[in-house]
């Protein structure tokens, strides 16, 4: 069978991308192999032969890829199996595997921060709702962040983003999520946890890690439960949204609970 065909069929029944490469390069003509990540030797392979000869009577071939770098042993004055169409078909399925993952993950996650961005996050729910188990959804903002930005210029603003969603993210669980929707709006998803009054007290003890002061701000932030108070995340984020906007009605600073939301007509759309 073609060697491209096999690498293929490894490649199908599960076998890992740096294995079935260097299995692969054994196949096209290669004697020994050995991978290196960062400059540093992590797995080795040589064509079990006692006429392959020491390696000071073989050439030798680099072939860079994304995740590691192949050092291929060769019979002195040989080539591989077809060495050109070989290494175009190994790098084209190494940028498919790998860069395009890349891009994938740069397309789901904020840029300044590293956080979900609002592609991500909706992504997430599309595969979360399909769980069972219920989650909290907090939606809030960094009160006087316009100020900061005015007085201390954006880089400041930035640095502050970048500060609060690191600490943030330091405290997830395997199962939280993080999401910058835009500007100094986050989504911060407390997984697997029933709607009670407590996750106010868990709220304001995430908080209190956060570095805030340095940069003169505070949060305010409103909560929806899944899905007590909704099953899409459209009607969740406008229903945590309507609570910050009475924190912020409140003086800022504040948690404010779907259920402490004082409901009137204009807004019974969110009920």
């Amino acid at each position: 069978m073609h060697p491209y065909i096999v690498l293929i069929e490894r490649l199908s029944s599960g076998a890992s991308w740096e294995d079935a490469v260097t299995s692969f390069w054994i196949d096209m003509g290669a004697v020994k192999v050995e991978r290196f990540v960062e400059g540093h030797l992590t797995a080795g392979k040589e064509f079990a032969s006692s006429e392959v000869g020491s390696i000071r009577e073989r050439d030798t071939l680099d072939v860079k890829l994304t995740t590691a770098t192949y050092k291929l042993y060769l019979h002195k004055g040989t080539h591989l199996i077809d060495e050109l169409n070989a290494i175009r078909f190994i790098k084209g399925l190494d940028w498919l595997l790998h860069d395009r993952e890349f891009l994938y993950e740069s397309a789901i996650h904020d840029a300044l921060t590293g956080a979900l961005n609002r592609r991500g996050l909706i992504e997430w729910f599309e595969q979360r709702r399909r769980s069972e188990g219920g989650f909290v959804l907090a939606f809030f903002d960094l009160d006087h962040f316009k100020e900061l930005n005015d007085t201390k210029g954006h880089q400041q603003g930035d640095e502050a983003l970048k500060e609060v969603t690191a600490a943030l993210q330091k405290m997830l669980r395997s199962t939280d999520v993080v999401a910058r929707l835009g500007g100094d709006e986050f989504v911060f998803i407390v997984d697997q946890t029933p709607c009670h009054p407590n996750i106010k007290t868990r709220l304001q003890g995430i908080i209190r890690q956060l570095p805030l002061k340095k940069y003169g701000l505070t949060l305010t932030v409103g909560t929806a439960c899944f899905p007590a108070h909704g099953t899409e995340l459209p009607q969740l984020i406008s229903k945590a949204d309507f609570g910050l906007y009475q924190g912020k009605a409140q003086g800022r600073n504040a948690i404010v609970l779907w259920e402490e939301c004082h409901v009137d007509g204009s807004t019974k759309d969110l009920v």
